[in-house]
């Protein structure tokens, strides 16, 4: 009888011994979700702040596709210029599961004219909507 219940302590200290790492890789997987999460949060929060803003016309300039670091997914990069009193520039950004769609998405986008929006007091700042891209292309898989 004595010999199961300290059988059972020691299967007990193994579990609180491995549970560190456990919870580290627990840890490590909530936070790349919630950062994940976050990102898409405060792209839609961004353009929602930006309604109120004006608009110029604006053109896309240059694209980029780059695999995501340590993941399968891919970000397509749109980088474009518009004028209020001077020229600016700007970037957008979008998630793909994989690599042919970002490529559709960013060829279908190059050298097209968009709706850019800016912040009256510090033209600098700008917002390129994704609604504004729906309009030329249909994003799938779509991202929030």
């Amino acid at each position: 009888m004595a010999a199961l219940a300290s059988a059972g302590r020691q299967d007990w200290w193994h579990y609180l011994y491995l549970s560190p790492y456990l919870l580290k890789w627990i840890f490590a997987f909530a936070a790349g979700w919630g950062s994940v999460y976050y990102r898409r949060w405060r792209k839609r929060h961004n353009e929602q702040i930006a309604q109120g803003w004006p608009s110029a016309e604006g053109r896309i300039v240059f694209t980029n596709v780059a695999q995501i670091p340590k993941t399968t997914r891919y970000l397509a990069t749109l980088h474009y210029t518009y004028f209020v009193g001077e020229y600016h520039s700007g970037e957008y950004q979008h998630e793909f599961s994989n690599e042919s769609d970002a490529d559709n998405f960013v060829r279908a986008l190059k050298d097209k004219s968009v709706q850019i929006r800016y912040k009256e007091s510090d033209p600098g700042k700008s917002i390129l909507e994704e609604r504004v891209l729906e309009q030329h292309i249909v994003l799938t898989p779509r991202f929030g």
